[in-house]
């Protein structure tokens, strides 16, 4: 009967495993129990305890820094090196090196050139060099700090602010020359002549006494304006008409500029066929013809320009003809719908890969001027036909490529308000 009852020693030592595992288990459970509650408290004191460095004492300790070192600004002479300018500041050629090491990976140092920048900052009491900012473009600075024996790298970009500003003028001679006068960039200029490019020839159309006021961002950076940017808005008075853009980005990210109805200043032609040019030759139903010597219906317009100028195509379309055309000499005709046609001649040449039907885009360079079949001297013929008839280009007038509608409309007019805002407070102002 007891040998029924005794247990055998595998099956107690099993059972002591066990046993021992279990303990193992909830001596583990309740240490992180324990922790986890500790880890709670620690959170709650954390919370409740105010920061050891406010905002105030870091500027205290910035300003502090400031007053006690100088700043020296060099720039690069032609043919001085970085260890012949810092070793003015008795900097050590094993500091210099050292210096060179660091900033190595992200610069190279023989590679600076003359009239670039270098801010050194100066211990008052030490007399050491602490700090040197290398300024590498307006848009990166690489600072080396010194920390004891050491130096510690850190490159930096300084924020760009932008900040709506206006400019305005009046035209003298030219609308170029007087915007520049006026502190607008040739890309900036270029690109208001570019915005109105289908209403204003500025070559053509421009008198003295025209007046623009151009709201664009004008960007800063350490406190100096490094350039301008996007144009917002222009008020443009030519002849006494006034022209009017606005910027706007509609509802499926296309940005343009509209008039203030809403109507995109893109239009289905270009008003000129040509970027830099002068009319020397208007339309005219009897012109005496300076070859020929006899007086004959003229039904283009006459661009002057230098050979080889470029010529482009003032609206989408099809070539319908290519060649050489007895008088026009090399010629192109473009057929842009089934009201418009334009003819482009006396090109010097054409432009590579067209063909009879091929595919043009409103700008698209299709040809050059030149002075080919009866031309007394370089310069583009060029001629519209409205349904067959020829048709002076300057009096016809281009529907828009497309006008903001809807939910659109109602953000440009809002738009629109703004920069008024603008024009009259500056107006009063």
């Amino acid at each position: 009967m007891n040998r029924k009852i005794k247990k055998s020693a595998p099956t107690l030592k099993w059972n002591r495993v066990l046993l021992f595992s279990f303990a193992i288990v909830l001596l583990v459970v309740i240490s992180v129990l324990f922790l986890q509650s500790g880890h709670n408290i620690v959170a709650i004191d954390e919370s409740v305890t105010p920061p050891a460095v406010s905002y105030n004492d870091y500027f205290e300790t910035r300003q502090k820094w400031l007053l006690d070192h100088k700043r020296i600004r060099e720039c690069f002479g032609k043919g001085e090196t970085f260890y012949e300018l810092l070793a003015g500041y008795g900097l050590s050629a094993q500091d210099i090196m050292q210096i060179d090491e660091t900033v190595k990976p992200f610069f190279d140092l023989s590679r600076t050139k003359a009239g670039q920048i270098i801010d050194i900052w100066i211990n008052a009491q030490s007399q050491k060099v602490e700090k040197i900012s290398l300024h590498l473009s307006p848009e990166k600075i690489l600072y080396v700090i010194r920390n004891g024996h050491e130096f510690f790298l850190s490159l930096f970009s300084p924020e760009k602010i932008s900040i709506p500003t206006e400019i305005t003028g009046t035209v003298a001679a030219s609308f170029y020359e007087s915007a520049l006068d006026r502190g607008l960039s040739p890309d900036v200029i270029m690109a208001i002549a570019d915005m109105f490019a289908w209403d204003i020839d500025f070559l053509v159309d421009i008198r003295p006494g025209d007046s623009f006021r151009v709201i664009l961002h004008r960007y800063y950076r350490n406190g100096n304006c490094i350039g301008l940017g996007k144009v917002l808005a222009v008020r443009f008075v030519n002849q006494e008409r006034i022209h009017e853009s606005f910027y706007f980005i509609d509802s499926q990210g296309r940005e343009g500029y509209y008039d203030r109805k809403g109507k995109s200043l893109e239009k289905a032609f270009l008003k000129s066929p040509l970027r830099y040019r002068r009319i020397s030759s208007y339309f005219s139903s009897r012109r005496f013809h300076p070859i020929l010597k006899i007086y004959r219906p003229h039904y283009g317009i006459d661009y002057a320009a230098p050979v080889g100028t470029p010529v482009e195509s003032v609206g989408d379309g099809r070539i319908t003809f290519i060649g050489w055309k007895k008088g026009y000499g090399r010629y192109i005709k473009v057929r842009h719908n089934h009201m418009y046609a334009t003819g482009y001649g006396h090109l010097s040449r054409l432009a590579r890969g067209l063909n009879k039907g091929s595919r043009v885009r409103q700008g698209d360079v299709i040809g050059y001027v030149g002075s080919s079949g009866l031309a007394t001297g370089p310069h583009l013929d060029f001629s519209m036909m409205k349904k067959g008839k020829y048709v002076n280009p300057l009096s016809v007038q281009s529907p828009p490529a497309s006008t903001l509608r809807g939910r659109d409309r109602e953000r440009f007019d809002d738009r629109v308000i703004q920069m008024e805002e603008v024009w009259q407070k500056n107006q009063t102002s």
